[in-house]
């Protein structure tokens, strides 16, 4: 970021939140920022307690309170995410993300029908960073008034993930991200289908949510593709197999002769049509 305010260089991406203050504070640069795919998110594993039961994972999800969570720690610019697709894909469906919205007192309700005891915390794996540690405080806050308590258990990315998707199978969830994929049969495939890496409790999935991602790939007309993932995406979220957070937006700053440059969904820069302006 010096680097780029001082015009040694042209461009920085992938910028954390907390950093567009510094941007905009400088007279020397511009920024781009819009919506990505990536998508802060728990994990969770359905084949072990307590996410074994349906009615503590929509508890889970009705107890995020996720405009509050954009705000608080990705500073605004993110988008609030309730399945795994943001507004602007052509596959997003409106009524899915319309299934959680933030509700502390229903997340109560079915906690006490599935017996749930607040009093042994929910084990989740996370990151020891800073930015991820403020996330999980701001969570832990947002869970305790709906009557659920976690603990978080950090450990560095890799050894994190290993625990959780690998054979150990430690935590019940992790707070982690999904990066996107160009396609999102990929995304769903990854996750939800029995055998994949990315279901951490290698745990069965309804049939005919397998048979839906199979679906989504089985035609190139976008019409019969976007049907397809909007009975995909409403089986995974009414499952709550996931506890989608934030889409975090695109951050770029770079200084005003770099023309050009436009956000895109995967997040990762593109320099076609960009130049230096002389």
């Amino acid at each position: 970021m010096r680097s780029v305010t001082a015009g040694q260089n042209d461009l920085i991406y992938q910028l954390p939140p907390r950093q567009k203050a510094i941007v905009e504070r400088s007279n020397s640069l511009k920024v781009v920022n819009g919506p990505t795919l990536y998508v802060f998110q728990f994990f969770l594993n359905w084949a072990k307690p307590p996410f074994d039961d349906i009615r503590v994972r929509k508890a889970f999800n009705y107890a995020i309170d996720r405009e509050s969570f954009v705000k608080a720690a990705l500073a605004g610019l993110a988008e609030p995410a309730y399945m795994n697709l943001p507004k602007s894909h052509w596959a997003y469906d409106k009524s899915v993300a319309e299934l959680y919205p933030y509700d502390p007192d229903k997340a109560r309700g079915l906690l006490a029908e599935a017996g749930f005891k607040e009093t042994v915390p929910i084990e989740i794996g996370g990151y020891p960073d800073q930015d991820s540690v403020q996330r999980e405080e701001i969570l832990i806050e947002q869970f305790r008034k709906a009557g659920i308590s976690v603990r978080f258990v950090n450990s560095p990315v890799a050894e994190a993930a290993s625990s959780f998707f690998g054979a150990e199978k430690r935590g019940s969830a992790l707070l982690s991200a999904w990066t996107g994929r160009p396609d999102p049969s990929l995304t769903y495939s990854l996750m939800f289908t029995k055998d994949a890496y990315y279901n951490g409790g290698r745990a069965p999935v309804p049939p005919e949510l397998e048979a839906a991602i199979k679906a989504s790939r089985a035609s190139e007309d976008i019409e019969v593709r976007r049907k397809a993932f909007a009975t995909v995406q409403r089986l995974v979220m009414e499952n709550a197999f996931v506890a989608p957070l934030a889409f975090q937006y695109e951050l770029v700053a770079m200084n005003k002769h770099v023309q050009g440059y436009r956000p895109n969904l995967l997040g990762k820069p593109k320099f076609d049509d960009v130049w230096l302006e002389s």
